[in-house]
């Protein structure tokens, strides 16, 4: 082994060791999430409801399942519980009852239309510069569960097999074959990279 092998070897082993954990408790989120019956660890009955209709509109049910169906709010309270420190914590409930006041009323007393109007506008507040340090908060909130959300529906089972392509036991070579023989245009739930 040379010098620029083990070098490459040291810093992989380094990413690994920094990354590991973190992906452990997200995986350990997901699993403790799955539990029929589970009640919430950490936000109360009308805070999961209002993160699981913010995570309805971020992600809904089309011909696929949408968060609801992969547990997803279940996920990102068992994040917030198990994973998140308590400044992060606090930040994410201050931003939430940021958000609850932005429609003018409580967000889940809002009709369909307009939750998905105010999440939408504050999506778009959040890649832009919000006007005042109330709507910053409020999208921050949006932005946060966007990637919660995210995180949780591809960590899922349904997420990687329904959505994403998945093959746990991948078949024979085809070399030279068109793109849209190549999993027709989905990403693959499993991505390996190497790092050598």
């Amino acid at each position: 082994m040379n010098r620029r092998e083990w070098l490459k070897c040291v810093s992989a082993l380094a990413v690994g060791a920094v990354a590991a954990p973190s992906w452990l408790a997200a995986f350990d989120a997901y699993a403790a999430a799955q539990a029929p019956g589970a009640a919430p660890q950490f936000f109360s009955k009308p805070q999961l409801d209002l993160v699981a209709a913010v995570a309805d509109i971020i992600i809904p049910r089309s011909d696929t399942p949408g968060a609801i169906d992969a547990g997803v709010p279940a996920f990102i309270d068992q994040m917030f519980a198990n994973v998140y420190a308590k400044a992060d914590q606090e930040r994410y409930l201050s931003a939430m009852a940021a958000f609850d006041k932005a429609g003018g009323k409580p967000f889940l007393q809002l009709s369909d239309a307009d939750r998905k109007a105010l999440v939408t506008k504050l999506h778009a507040e959040s890649l832009g510069h919000p006007k005042d340090t109330a709507t910053a908060l409020a999208a921050s909130f949006v932005l946060m569960n966007k990637k919660l959300a995210m995180m949780g529906f591809f960590l899922s089972q349904p997420g990687c097999t329904e959505v994403l392509q998945y093959s746990a036991v991948p078949g024979a070579y085809h070399a030279d074959i068109p793109l849209a023989q190549a999993g027709n245009g989905r990403a693959w739930a499993v991505e390996t990279v190497l790092m050598f």
